[in-house]
Parts: structure tokens; sequence; C-alpha cells
């Protein structure tokens, strides 16, 4: 089973733009902004992808954001 997660930013929960959703599964990403991987000029941060639609909210490294899991 997934781990589920309601998410806020800034201190605003996050609801799902598509859908209306509040739960999300967390991933971490990597965004590759050059020719090489190891560049130097990648940017990391975290996906909170909507449990019901599958929408992909994208927050880049830094933002404010806060996990709370879902119990099921």
């Amino acid at each position: 089973m997934k781990d589920l997660e309601r998410v806020s930013s800034a201190g605003h929960p996050l609801v799902c733009f598509v859908c209306q959703g509040d739960v999300f599964e967390r991933r971490s990403m990597t965004l590759v902004t050059s020719g090489w991987a190891n560049s130097g000029f990648n940017k990391s941060g975290a996906l909170a992808i909507c449990a019901t639609c599958g929408y992909v909210h994208t927050f880049f490294e830094g933002s404010p954001l806060t996990w709370e899991r879902v119990e099921a």
C-alpha cells in the first residue's frame, strides 16, 4: 500500500488543482538543466502526486512543505 500524506506549503493546505483532492503520494525528483548530469546546475525538489486523479504538483528544493501521514 502507498504511503499517503496531506501537504501544507507555507502554512496553507495543498488541494489538487484538478480534482480538489487533499491526499498525496510523496516523491522526489531531479531536474537536469544541462547536458551534463553532474554539472552542479541540476535542481532537486519534491512531487506531490494526487491520490485521486494523479496530477503531479511540483515544488523545488527549499519550498516550505509540511507532510502529515494519513492513516488508512
